[in-house]
């Protein structure tokens, strides 16, 4: 996890950053996703993730998600289009429901930017 944005203009759950939200993991696999907090069996699993893709304006996604402005989000990076894919799952979750399932979003070949719970953004990093 490189951050973890929020609403600043808002009431938030947590704060920019918040260590709690920084110890979360995604682990991907075929069938399933995971996230959980390191050391920690507070998990949300999704079995048999289907996904759909599109290329859309990030920052349309993160008004419409968050109701509130990139800058809101503290997100400098959200003017271009970029690959969003909308996950739902068999069973389980992977984050809030989005119109069309949680989401997650392509800012480079090694960084993701996910919806989650209480309204917070999460930033992560490729771990090699």
């Amino acid at each position: 996890m490189t951050s973890a944005k929020v609403n600043s203009t808002g009431i938030a759950a947590y704060a920019p950053d918040d260590p709690a939200l920084m110890a979360l993991r995604l682990a991907v696999s075929a069938d399933r996703l995971a996230m959980d907090k390191a050391g920690d069996g507070d998990r949300h699993v999704c079995e048999s993730p289907r996904v759909a893709s599109e290329t859309l304006a990030f920052a349309t996604l993160i008004s419409q998600t968050y109701e509130a402005s990139p800058a809101d989000m503290g997100v400098d990076a959200a003017g271009k289009d970029r690959p969003a894919h909308f996950i739902t799952c068999a069973k389980g979750d992977i984050g809030p429901s989005y119109d069309r399932g949680s989401w997650i979003v392509e800012m480079d070949s090694d960084t993701i930017a996910m919806n989650w719970f209480d309204s917070v953004l999460l930033i992560l990093k490729r771990v090699r």
